[in-house]
């Protein structure tokens, strides 16, 4: 390689590490004036976003000191000029796919039905093609998220099939707010 297109290399990754350094100062200062919304909270949202914050800054510091020493990243081999003959479409259609079918059938069938095709496609889109460890493995993961998030996180997410279940009854009380009548509770005399 000339020494022009080296000075292109370092300028490049210093301006995307750069971009990546004022974006964690943004997460940061956003996240540093974020207002925490919950009383009984154990991990907010404003202890993600200052964590993800966190590891951006510290990540493309250490990006950007490496340029700055002169550390380069090696090109791939499709910009040395080697041409793609044939792009894969059907990849790119199951991926799709997958992602449309996780947005519609989510609130209906719920994060875990919906979620296992969508890990299941995506990985044979992108070319395993072991259908019985792939099945397992999306099961494994989206079970365990599903309950990282509903056990760990206490944050809901949807169970499905709702639909079932008979609708709550609401009335209006007398300040003209709605007020949802829970019919488990029986009075006593």
């Amino acid at each position: 390689m000339s020494s022009i297109s080296t000075n292109k290399v370092a300028k490049g990754e210093l301006v995307f590490t750069s971009f990546l350094l004022a974006i964690a100062l943004v997460v940061l200062w956003d996240a540093i004036n974020l207002k925490e919304v919950g009383i009984n909270v154990i991990v907010g949202p404003k202890a993600f976003a200052i964590a993800i914050g966190s590891i951006l800054l510290f990540l493309s510091s250490l990006q950007i000191i490496a340029v700055l020493r002169g550390d380069k990243g090696e090109p791939d081999e499709i910009e040395g000029g080697v041409l793609v003959e044939k792009s894969n479409w059907k990849a790119l259609i199951l991926v799709i796919g997958a992602f449309l079918f996780h947005i519609f059938t989510l609130e209906l069938f719920g994060f875990i039905i919906a979620t296992i095709p969508l890990f299941f496609i995506i990985a044979f889109a992108l070319g395993e093609r072991r259908w019985l460890r792939t099945l397992i493995v999306a099961t494994v993961l989206t079970v365990g998220t599903y309950f990282a998030f509903t056990e760990g996180l206490q944050l809901q997410l949807p169970a499905g099939f709702e639909f079932l279940e008979p609708a709550p009854e609401v009335i209006i009380d007398e300040n003209g707010e709605e007020v949802i009548v829970d019919e488990s509770e029986e009075e006593t005399w």
